[in-house]
């Protein structure tokens, strides 16, 4: 079972799965959708800021899966900065790998260098099932110029 998403409010970053993300989506002011990009299942709003990622939810870039890249991950950046006022839900399908993977990279953003390990562990305490993508947890590492810090935080949670 899923654990449930939040209240929706000013400020709030929620991470869930599509079939949260489905029944709830409009108690949300901006979703980031990750999905698969042979996805059949769609969530497509056309009300509120929506940012729609498509990339593999795989950990290792050389097995030539379509993984995260990083102009997904700067785009993605760039989402949840200019959507952070209002409540802001990320997704995947199961609301653990890709979705998991930024939030964890806005939170490391909100919360500022030094606070990786924080950022982890709001996280987790966010999304306890959480285990973020490791391809999109690096590139979101070198994105936000954490040097290795954000990825060892996370090496350290495990």
């Amino acid at each position: 079972m899923s654990t449930p998403l939040p209240e929706a409010g000013p400020g709030v970053l929620a991470v869930g799965g599509f079939s949260q993300a489905n029944r709830q989506r409009r108690r949300w002011d901006a979703v980031l959708t990750c999905e698969d990009p042979h996805q059949r299942q769609c969530l497509r709003l056309d009300d509120r800021p929506q940012l729609v990622l498509a990339f593999e939810d795989c950990d290792d870039e050389s097995l030539g899966y379509a993984v995260a890249t990083p102009d997904q991950l700067q785009d993605a950046l760039s989402f949840l900065r200019e959507n952070r006022e209002g409540s802001l839900l990320v997704h995947c399908m199961h609301g653990v790998g890709r979705s998991a993977a930024l939030a964890l990279m806005d939170l490391a953003d909100r919360m500022g260098p030094g606070h990786e390990d924080e950022a982890v562990n709001t996280l987790l305490a966010l999304r306890p099932e959480a285990t973020p993508n490791l391809v999109a947890v690096s590139l979101a590492d070198g994105l936000l110029g954490r040097s290795g810090d954000l990825i060892a935080a996370l090496q350290r949670s495990e």
